[in-house]
């Protein structure tokens, strides 16, 4: 037994150890599973530790990378026809063919840079036109060629004999004549050779062998057109809209950014990119294909050995800060009533005890993690879903509505559907490779999602849809961060917004979904498909068809269904207006099938059709009408139903009732089709038919044919077209051309022509086809049938002349032919036509016959004007007056013509004398030799009692077989043709003594065609006693004339005059000249322009009676002005002696003179017209020796020069006459008015430059002379003035120009831009003038002397002296030139160019008129011209605007503020500038987003600092660069909640400008989606320097207190969360992130600063808050104003501002008696100290500006910061010089005189505890100068010298007194 007991002992021994041994195993492998099992959890952790390296690891994937879907190019856009620029036509020209309409067809343009895109290419379409003036150096005076010397090559050996018979014969058939010239005779000893003969030439070269004469006028040698830029303006009109300037409207375009616009087009998504090829090693991706950029923010990145040992280095830290025992937490539960919109919660394991680093902050742009090995497929949201609800609106601007409880919702309402889910294991996740999905309900189609997914502000993920799907991808980066701070679920929410699936409606309307445990219920409107169904209806029209039995128009109708398909659809086709309308063709009263025969077609079915009646309200689908419908009635079009996306099309044809196709309006056709599903319309279209009818057409005149009988012909071709786009056949269609005028009673020719014109009836011919212009019908084929004409005899004279209608029949679209004419010209016009050439002119029109019968409607017409050349019937020359005797022989018949009859001479004198004195004449009768005028008599009559005819008229007669004298010949050379030619006979016929004759060729022996040169004399007689008279006489032609075959025409006192000046025998010389102008001293009446003054002067020894003299102001061009009743100012004799009547300034100073007589009014009598006034003498004047008589008259012009540029000239004529019947013309004066003669001034331009190169952009364009951008003074606003000086011409020698530049400007340079073109070719050209050391001196002040040595536009380089001092600028111009001629001739335009540096403009974006003030002084300093010209500015250095994108931005709002977009300096004198930006109370600024660039160059700026006062920013910026501050705001609202947002901007010191303030008045937002790990809020105090924000600051204490607010009062919350903390070494401090700081949403706390920074002041002011989230309504709770609310994530950061010690300036003011005074406008300048006698500069400077009923700060006081707490400053106002001004001083502060004094200063301390030192107030007391004015010397010099005078009298009196006594005493 016992042994027993024992084997037992020892068997459970046994199997107990061996237990044990088994269980130790077990023990083994479990740790080291355990332990396995922890480190592969744990290391994920660990890699992901923020170690040195603080790099995560990461590899760009696909994701990484956007591709570009699409491109911007930008394209030109400026064409020809897109700067609308006159075109001509035939209005454009006169009958000459001259240019009359004032407009050029282009634009002078010179390509630059713009012209041409980025490879250099030219793109521009405009041709290179430059605008031209011609100079002097346009012409040039011709050489004399050598003259010609015949050579052989002249001559043709002349032909003799034909030696050859019977065939064609050439030179060689012909002996070759020559003449012996040998004086031998032939004999044995001498046989005639060659050389004994001289060959017969005939000359063949038509070289003159005379020297060419020299020409002596310059003719124009540069080749280029003559092109002067102009733009007519009103002045250039007159009252009845007609140009009067007599110039051309030429503009120049060079191209600016409205030339070009930016074009987005499709990237090709498609097209291989990648350059590998496809292999093992590489496959291609969606990154192969289309252009992809990086948009991932984060770098590559891979850990080395490096990084890791950073991570344990410090995760051994981390260890052993950990002090704290971990609590275990298992099991915890998420609470499922807790509202999940916006927000996401986590269970975690374990959570640490003390605050790590999160990363959320640092993804505002998600990537996703490239290594997706081993990722599964995306987690469906379904398993996770917390919550549902769904909304809908009826429009987009409707709020949301929760469909619950919501009955009959519209099949088109928009849905959003919100889904929260929670509890989704991190890890799952990150093994789907961050992704999520949900399929949404098949209800739904068409979803759309916002796009992102926050955590907070931060972007971690995006949430697309396609087909139905949701996509939830997180960037498994940040999933990842997540899990490392031991979360290990996320939780959030998301909406999407979809359309219903109408076809998954239940035919009961409702609608039903199942998410997650939520089931929602929608009920619908009923018969959803029918009323909300899509269906698309278009229509279109053809045009007319023209058929044998009618005109038809063609309809299509195309009807698709939308997805869902539609119930029982029908069409209803009506037309508005049915009058044109015949009848829907093959439809009936009665259903019939469509593709019926004759009736419509249908295509994608078989529908039915009928004629209803008209719709009405009641029954919108008329029924069928049954049989015999009244027509055409409405169409109806049965469908039934149609599937999905069915597409149905009906064509059908309507006719057209007769007559419509006519152009006379008959309105448009407009039919309008409804397509209707059951009873409800669902769309409709309406198409307009609009007839169209025009045609075009051309008009050509031949040259004019000579005829055989005198006359002659004119071939006329006129060419129609119908317009391509026309409607329907143009019918009937007839030409109408009329010579008389009566076609549109226009053009018609004068009737004393037309009467010898005629129609040719055989002439007309018509032909398909041609061309516009078309002349002739030369290749086109002729149309004989179908046409008729009609000739009109309108005015009954029996002759074709008067019109004519030709019917060319009908035109179909596009069609054009061609009808030829011709117009017969008999002789007798010419005879009409006199010495003139004449015009015919006529009309032609076409129409076509509206109603098919005669009548017509007028498309288009066309006049035509053919001049013909003259017939010259005779032309007379008078010669010059003959100084000696001469004797003119006579051979031939001679004739008698002074008796009552011609008789023939049988013993004639064989010649005559002509005496000295006498004048030749000769005449010129039939010069072509055309005409027999023999029966036609010759006549002249000298008509003057002053001169009789000289012996015979001597008769060329002249055969002309060819080369006539040609009608365009002058007289003189017309007549010297004749008279080189030898005469076939010359008659002799004697006048002399006689004052007329008169013969026929017949009379004197001459006839037949002839041609007749008369040369004869005349001799002065009877002139004892006159002074000088004109004789003229005139040559006629009267009688019948015969051309041709018995062509008789009477001709009726055609000739020619001419006239001659005989002098008498008393001695006259009259001038005239003009005198000065007289500003006006009437305002109504005569004279109110003023008056011309006009002085002539008459020489001689007697005037005799009668003698006439007169004054005419209109017989040459200029300015009108007129003779008014006061005119005449008076006769005067006398002797000016040395003195002109430029030495009198006006009437008044030369009667003064005394040297002038008044002539007895009884002497002379004067006659006044409207342009004339004549003086004639009445009695006999008798001048002494040296004595002239002198006229004054005056003159008022028409109108003023009002323009400076104006420049008006009136011209005045004189003329005398011996006996008031003939007139003798002398010489015409001038006088010319100038808008400005001297001196005056344009805008050149307002400008901007960019700071380099040599762009500059026109703000203000004036007369945009070229700028020098070299010589700017750096980016910036200028403006450019021209100066004109001498621009009449008048100035001699060397001139002033003295310019005040307007304050807030600052002048840059003055250059010589421009010389007249006279003055510049002076050899001493006008040039600026360095002034002498003594002459600067002599000015007086601080002068500056600027050279500048720059370019001019036409005087090459010029070194340009100018002075300054402070805004008033002068220079010297010498070499002026007073050389008269035309205006600008001599003028020197100067150039001067300023900067805008004024700060209101600049900064305070305010419109300013700048006004520039110019002075000319002559030598003695005396100013003899001034002028002024004001420019308004107005400059935007700061526009704001808001970036906000609600697709990408959420609760975020971004603001984007472009700065000094030049870079220009704003701030004189310093290098920094302050920005303020007020935000409204709805937006916290973020102060971390604040980033500057520099907007040229994208680089960021680091030179700022930003400070933060209440809502408050101000950032002081660096000067001088061009800025773009850019910063982020969180909107403090709900999503969904509507509020307002406002951001104005400005400068410091200045309101905001336009452009610098955003408004939203109603702004909301929405987030595609939320999500986080955080189930409880928090809060972190961000602290910051109030004055610089990037400063971050440590120490500061606060207190956290959990309670409730209400009426402005917090009360705590009794156990409530009380914390305390204080700001680390970042300046943050973090609540609510441990177990026991647990915060709660919306819950209000209080947060208390109870310590402050070192060195900074207590902020102690309460922050309330509250953490906001939606409750199960799906809304925030309301919170008290006062509280702040935060909606954006769980984690709310407050920035809290501290400042350092502060100090404050005031200011006030007393007038000289002590009274107070509101303000005294300008800017007053503080400095702070720290010494009470300082010499430096000060520590700060601020700045009070009064301006108006403004001041800046608003407060009126100004504040020093950053100051030493407890520190002792001192506070001094500044004075103009910028020093520091001790108290009870007498200083100049802007410009004034004050007494200063301070009060509470100026020393100031800062109190330790930060309290506000008093505020020091500096009083400004007005203090009136003393003499000598402020900086002198005071009173006592002048007291002192006073005193001494006194006494100096006082000596000086007594002296004489005591002298005086003393000889008084003497005397007695």
């Amino acid at each position: 037994m016992k042994h027993g007991a024992l084997q037992s002992a020892e068997k459970y021994t046994k199997t107990h150890q061996r237990k044990k041994r088994w269980y130790r195993v077990v023990t083994g492998l479990a740790c080291v599973v355990v332990f396995c099992t922890v480190y592969a959890l744990i290391l994920p952790a660990i890699t992901m530790e923020k170690g040195a390296c603080e790099i995560p690891e990461h590899t760009h994937s696909e994701a990484c990378y956007t591709q570009v879907t699409s491109a911007t190019r930008t394209e030109p856009v400026c064409t020809i026809e897109s700067l609308n620029l006159h075109q001509h036509d035939d209005t454009c020209y006169d009958s000459e063919g001259n240019l009359t309409c004032g407009y050029a067809d282009f634009v002078v343009h010179q390509h630059d840079s713009a012209c041409y895109d980025e490879n250099g290419n030219l793109w521009c379409p405009l041709p290179e036109i430059s605008a031209h003036t011609h100079s002097d150096s346009c012409y040039a005076v011709p050489e004399a060629e050598e003259p010609h010397v015949h050579t052989d090559a002249c001559y043709i050996m002349e032909r003799g004999e034909l030696t050859c018979t019977e065939h064609v014969h050439t030179d060689d058939c012909y002996t070759e004549t020559s003449t012996l010239i040998c004086s031998l005779e032939e004999s044995d000893g001498h046989q005639h050779s060659d050389d004994c003969y001289a060959w017969n030439k005939v000359l063949t070269c038509d070289l003159s062998t005379e020297p060419a004469e020299v020409a002596t006028e310059p003719v124009l040698v540069c080749g280029k057109a003559e092109i002067l830029l102009h733009e007519h303006t009103a002045d250039c009109l007159e009252e009845s809209g007609n140009l009067i300037c007599g110039k051309i409207q030429v503009l120049e375009h060079q191209h600016t950014d409205a030339c070009f616009e930016t074009v987005e087009e499709p990237a090709d998504t498609e097209a291989l990119t990648c350059t590998l090829p496809e292999d093992e090693k590489h496959t291609h991706t969606a990154l192969c294909y289309g252009t992809w950029e990086l948009t991932c923010d984060m770098e590559e990145h891979t850990h080395t050995e490096a990084c890791s040992t950073a991570e344990e280095t410090e995760a051994t830290e981390e260890t052993e800060e950990t002090t704290e025992p971990e609590e275990e937490m298992s099991g915890m539960e998420i609470d499922p009533g807790l509202p999940v919109m916006g927000t996401a919660y986590a269970t975690t394991g374990h959570m640490r005890a003390h605050s790590t680093t999160g990363y959320m902050s640092a993804y505002s742009v998600m990537t996703l993690d490239a290594d997706t090995t081993g990722a599964t497929d995306p987690v469906s949201v379904k398993n996770y879903i917390t919550g549902a609800t769904l909304y809908y609106r009826t429009n987009e601007n409707a709020a949301w509505t929760n469909v619950s409880g919501a009955t009959d919702i519209p099949g088109d309402a928009d849905f959003k559907l919100e889904i929260s889910y929670g509890n989704v294991p991190i890890d799952t996740l990150l093994a789907a490779d961050g992704k999520m999905t949900y399929t949404l309900p098949a209800l739904f189609r068409n979803a759309t999602a916002n796009g992102k997914i926050t955590s907070g502000s931060a972007e971690v993920g995006t949430i697309t849809v396609a087909n139905n799907t949701v996509t939830l991808a997180f960037d498994t980066t940040w999933l990842t961060q997540q899990k490392t701070e031991t979360n290990t679920v996320i939780s959030g929410d998301f909406f999407v917004e979809a359309e219903v699936n109408l076809s998954q409606v239940g035919e009961d309307g409702k609608g039903q979904i199942v998410i997650g445990n939520t089931t929602i219920t929608i009920d619908f409107d009923g018969d959803i498909v029918a009323q909300y169904g899509n269906v698309d209806l278009t229509k279109t029209v053809s045009a007319i068809s023209e058929e044998t039995d009618g005109d038809y128009l063609t309809y299509t109708l195309t009807v698709t269904a939308g997805a869902d398909g539609c119930p029982e659809v029908k069409v209803v086709d009506t037309f508005a207006d049915t009058q044109h309308i015949e009848e829907y063709v093959g439809v009936t009263g009665g259903s019939s099938a469509t593709n019926d025969t004759d009736g419509p077609t249908e295509t994608g079915g078989t529908g039915s059709v009928y004629i209803g009646a008209a719709p009405t309200g009641d029954k919108p689908i008329p029924d069928p009408a049954g049989e015999n419908p009244t027509k055409p009635g409405t169409l109806v079009w049965a469908i039934g139903n149609m599937g999905p996306n069915e597409t149905r099309t009906l064509t059908y044809r309507v006719k057209l009732k007769d007559a419509y196709t006519g152009v006379t309006a008959k309105g448009n056709l407009q039919n309008t089709a409804n397509v209707y599903s059951k009873t409800y319309q669902r769309d409709s279209d309406i198409v307009t038919f609009t007839p169209r009818a025009g045609a075009t057409m051309s008009k050509v005149a031949s040259t004019f044919t000579p005829g055989e009988n005198g006359g002659g012909t004119i071939t006329y071709t006129i060419w129609v077209k119908a317009n391509a786009d026309n409607s329907y056949v143009l019918d009937n269609v007839k030409i109408m051309d009329a010579l008389d005028g009566s076609v549109q009673n226009m053009n018609g020719t004068l009737a004393a022509i037309r009467k010898n014109l005629s129609y040719d009836e055989t002439s007309f011919h018509l032909y398909q086809g041609g061309s516009n212009g078309q002349n002739g019908s030369s290749g086109l084929t002729e149309i004989t049938a179908g046409t008729t004409r009609n000739i009109t005899d309108t005015d009954k004279d029996g002759k074709k002349n008067d019109r004519f209608t030709y019917y060319v029949g009908s035109l179909a679209p596009g069609e054009s032919k061609t009808l030829t004419y011709t117009v017969n010209v008999e002789p007798g016009v010419f005879v009409a036509a006199g010495n003139k050439d004449f015009k015919i002119n006529n009309r032609a029109c076409i129409y076509t016959d509206d109603s098919r019968t005669d009548g017509g409607v007028w498309l288009k017409g066309y006049n035509t004007s053919k001049t013909i050349n003259r017939k010259v019937w005779s032309r007379k020359l008078a010669g010059g007056k003959q100084e000696t005797e001469s004797t003119v022989s006579m051979s031939g018949s001679v004739y008698d013509a002074t008796g009552s009859s011609v008789t023939q001479i049988t013993s004639p004198d064989s010649s005559f004398t002509v005496p000295a004195g006498s004048y030749k004449y000769q005449v010129a009768a039939n010069e072509a030799g055309d005409w027999d005028l023999s029966s036609a008599s010759m006549a002249d009559s000298l008509g003057s009692q002053y001169m009789q005819f000289v012996g015979y008229v001597r008769v060329d007669a002249y055969t002309i077989s060819s080369n006539a004298p040609g009608s365009g010949l002058d007289d003189a050379a017309a007549i010297a043709n004749l008279s080189s030619r030898t005469p076939d006979q010359t008659v002799w016929v004697k006048v002399d003594g006689q004052t007329s004759f008169s013969f026929t060729p017949e009379q004197i022996g001459l006839a037949g065609t002839q041609a007749y040169l008369l040369t004869y004399y005349a001799q002065p007689t009877n002139i004892d006693g006159i002074t000088q008279v004109v004789v003229s006489n005139r040559f006629e032609l009267n009688g019948e004339v015969v051309i041709g075959n018995s062509q008789y025409v009477v001709l009726t006192g055609i000739g020619a005059e001419a006239s001659v000046v005989v002098a008498g025998s008393n001695s006259f010389a009259a001038e005239k000249q003009s005198w000065y102008y007289e500003e006006p001293k009437v305002t109504t009446g005569d004279f109110t322009n003023g008056a011309l003054y006009w002085v002539i002067k008459v020489d001689g020894t007697v005037l005799p009676r009668d003698t006439a003299i007169r004054d005419v102001t209109n017989a040459v061009g200029g300015s009108a002005h007129y003779i008014r009743g006061t005119s005449f100012v008076g006769v005067y004799t006398g002797n000016l002696k040395t003195n002109s009547l430029a030495d009198y300034a006006d009437l008044d100073s030369l009667i003064d003179s005394k040297l002038l007589t008044d002539l007895e009014s009884s002497s002379y009598t004067v006659a006044e017209g409207t342009y004339s006034l004549t003086l004639t003498l009445k009695t006999e004047i008798s001048l002494e020796q040296g004595d002239s008589l002198y006229l004054i008259v005056k003159t008022e012009p028409s109108q003023l020069p009002a323009k400076k540029r104006d420049a008006f000239t009136y011209n005045n004529k004189l003329q005398s006459s011996s006996d008031g019947t003939s007139w003798l013309d002398h010489n015409t004066a001038s006088k010319t008015l100038y808008g400005s003669e001297n001196i005056f001034k344009e805008l050149g331009r307002v400008f901007t430059y960019p700071g380099s190169g040599n762009s500059t952009t026109d703000i203000k364009p004036g007369t945009r002379q070229a700028i020098s951008t070299d010589a700017l003074n750096g980016a910036g606003t200028y403006v450019a003035w021209q100066i004109h000086v001498n621009y009449e011409g008048s100035l001699s020698g060397r001139y002033r120009v003295v310019e005040q530049i307007p304050v807030g400007m600052e002048v840059t340079y003055v250059r010589i831009w421009w010389l007249g073109y006279k003055a510049v070719l002076q050899d001493s050209k006008p040039t600026f003038v360095q002034l002498t050391a003594e002459e600067i001196a002599a000015l007086g002040g601080s002068w500056t002397e600027h050279a500048k040595t720059l370019p001019s536009n036409n005087a090459g380089k010029q070194t340009n002296y100018y002075y300054t001092n402070g805004q008033q600028v002068i220079w010297d111009i010498d070499n002026l030139v007073a050389g008269g001629g035309y205006r600008d001739d001599y003028a020197v335009e100067v150039q001067i160019v300023c900067k805008v540096t004024d700060p209101d403009v600049l900064l305070g974006g305010v419109s300013k008129e700048f006004n520039n003030v110019v002075s000319l002084k002559n030598s003695e300093g005396r100013i003899i011209g001034n002028d002024n010209n004001g420019v308004t500015i107005e400059k935007q250095t700061l526009s704001k605007q808001g970036t906000y994108n609600p697709e990408t931005n959420g609760g975020r709002y971004p603001f984007k503020i472009t700065l000094n977009e030049l870079g220009e300096d704003l701030v004189s004198g310093s290098d920094a500038i302050t920005l303020v930006d007020d935000l409204s109370d709805t937006l916290i600024l973020d102060t971390a987003s604040i980033q500057v660039v520099n907007t040229k160059t994208g680089e960021v700026v680091s030179n700022w600092t930003a400070s933060v006062e209440g809502q408050t920013l101000k950032i002081v910026l660096p000067d001088n660069l061009p800025l773009t501050v850019i910063y982020e705001t969180t909107v403090n609202a709900a999503p969904g909640q509507t509020i307002s947002i406002s951001n104005n901007a400005h400068w410091k010191g200045y309101t905001t400008p336009s452009g610098g303030s955003v408004e939203v008045k109603e702004f909301h937002y929405s987030s595609g989606g939320t999500v986080g790990t955080d189930t409880s809020p928090s809060v972190t105090v961000k602290k910051l320097d109030q004055y610089n924000t990037s400063q971050t600051l440590s120490g500061a204490t606060f207190t956290l207190v959990e309670g409730t607010y209400a009426d402005g009062t917090f009360t705590p919350t009794t156990d409530g969360l009380s914390l305390t903390g204080t700001t680390g070494e970042d300046g943050t401090l973090t609540f609510g992130k441990t177990s026991e700081q647990t915060m709660s949403y919306n819950t209000v706390y209080c947060l208390t600063e109870t310590v402050a920074p070192e060195g900074y002041v207590l902020d102690a002011v309460p922050h309330y808050f509250a953490v906001a989230k939606q409750q199960e309504d799906g809304k925030c709770p309301t919170f008290p104003k006062g509280v702040t609310v935060w909606y954006q994530s769980a984690d709310y950061t407050y920035q809290a501002y501290n400042h350092k010690g502060e100090a404050t300036v005031a200011k006030a003011f007393l007038d000289a008696g002590g009274n107070h005074l509101a303000k005294i406008d300008g800017a007053y300048r503080f400095g702070i100290y720290a010494e009470a006698n300082p010499t430096g500069n000060p520590l700060q400077t601020v700045t009070i500006k009064y301006a108006n009923s403004t001041v800046t700060p608003e407060s009126g006081t100004a504040k020093f910061t950053n100051l030493t707490l407890g520190g002792t400053y001192y506070i001094y106002e500044l004075d103009d010089s910028s020093q520091p001004i001790s108290g009870n001083t007498l200083a100049t502060v802007n410009g004034a005189n004050f007494l200063v004094t301070y009060s509470n200063g100026p020393a100031v301390t800062i109190p330790e505890s930060g309290t506000a030192a008093a505020a020091v107030t500096v009083t400004n007391q007005v203090c009136y100068p003393e003499l000598p004015h402020t900086g002198g010397a005071g009173t006592t010099l002048y007291t002192k010298g006073g005193v001494l005078l006194t006494a100096s009298a006082m000596f000086l009196l007594l002296y004489y007194h005591t002298k005086r006594r003393k000889e008084e005493s003497a005397s007695s």
